[in-house]
């Protein structure tokens, strides 16, 4: 396994609170990737690699060879009487996205067994992969694998919190309901930093390039950056909560209402990458042995999310017009001037509203 880079490794282990560094430093349980997943990670960060260089990376651990075969053969994936010989047979059974995602199941996943948090939270990244790459196929293509690795990775730092406090994980993670900003704020209050500070110095213990480490560490920021890798993981995730909720289509309209005011997103064609998410969600989770999530028609999904926020859109508009006639009943030249602004707002939040709601996303 590669060293860590020791500046950015030091740099965030001063930046953790000192009785939690000094816990998972001396924590025996702590997640490790061995060298041939972080390999395969490298390689996935490479537009032109091909599935023979995976084989070749995955062969070097005979143990994890033979399980892609064995699930490459099982009843859910075998189309025909050739069993798969390889591992390059049995990634062409399963495909690029199953193969990585079952890569890091078994060496990270195994840590998770046991504990429902752990498959929500597995699910939860698996989803986010799944979304950030369809994403990233159509913002930057070259770069669709780096951007399903980040996905993957960006909540690796709950398990490490998980192995260090396994009972203060069991009470923070506990509630199904609470959202995922509600996790953050949980180990703020308990641990003084969240979860992606944690998986950074992780990643970073682990040796993956500083590039990764500060995407894990700034997975949960604004939408508003203008790499197209890193959008693409920090939308992953809100749109993962919302297609695992119970109220997908307020927490998808929610996020799309984020996204207006990021410019290049308006041609993304959401019904695509919910489709894709939709027929991969199944096979991964037999992969790995989780609960599918519940069966959505991503289309009535992205129809209800966009009147959702059309509705939002007419009803700030209303609450602007609320104010414009509460000024010019005032009659003060400041209220004029107020007046004018306020409506050249609400017609604005109007035609932003309809074109949204008839106009692809």
């Amino acid at each position: 396994m590669t060293g860590p880079n020791d500046t950015l490794y030091m740099a965030l282990t001063h930046e953790l609170p000192g009785f939690l560094s000094k816990s998972l430093l001396q924590c025996k349980r702590l997640p490790a990737l061995p060298s041939v997943a972080l390999r395969v990670l490298d390689i996935a960060r490479s537009p032109k690699a091909t599935l023979s260089d995976y084989a070749k990376a995955i062969e070097n651990d005979p143990a994890l060879t033979l399980r892609l075969i064995a699930l490459a053969n099982s009843a859910y994936y075998a189309r025909s009487t050739a069993r798969a010989q390889t591992c390059l047979d049995a990634m062409q059974r399963l495909g690029l996205n199953a193969t990585l995602a079952v890569i890091l199941g078994f060496t990270l996943f195994t840590h998770a067994q046991g504990h429902d948090y752990h498959c929500r939270m597995w699910q939860r990244s698996i989803t986010s992969a799944l979304i950030a790459r369809y994403l990233a196929e159509q913002l930057c293509p070259e770069s669709s694998g780096t951007a399903f690795t980040l996905a993957l990775l960006q909540d690796i730092g709950i398990l490490a919190l998980q192995a260090a406090y396994p009972e203060e994980a069991d009470t923070l993670y506990a509630d199904a309901a609470l959202s995922h900003g509600d996790i953050a704020q949980g180990e703020l209050a308990h641990f003084g930093c969240d979860h992606t500070l944690v998986g950074a110095w992780l990643a970073a213990k682990w040796g993956m390039p500083d590039a990764t480490v500060m995407a894990i560490r700034q997975s949960h920021d604004s939408f508003l950056v203008k790499d197209k890798v890193l959008l693409c993981m920090r939308v992953s995730g809100p749109i993962a909560d919302a297609w695992l909720s119970r109220s997908a289509a307020s927490k998808l309209a929610a996020v799309l209402y984020q996204l207006k005011s990021v410019s290049h997103t308006s041609a993304l064609e959401l019904d695509d990458v919910l489709h894709h998410v939709q027929q991969q969600s199944d096979i991964l989770a037999n992969a790995l042995r989780m609960t599918a999530p519940v069966d959505i028609d991503s289309t009535t999904l992205l129809s209800e999310a966009h009147q959702l926020l059309f509705q939002h859109t007419l009803a700030l508009g209303t609450q602007l017009d609320d104010q414009q006639q509460a000024l010019v009943s005032l009659r003060s030249p400041d209220a004029d001037r107020q007046t004018h602004s306020l409506r050249d707002a609400s017609r604005a939040i109007r035609r932003s509203g309809l074109t949204r709601n008839t106009g692809k996303t």
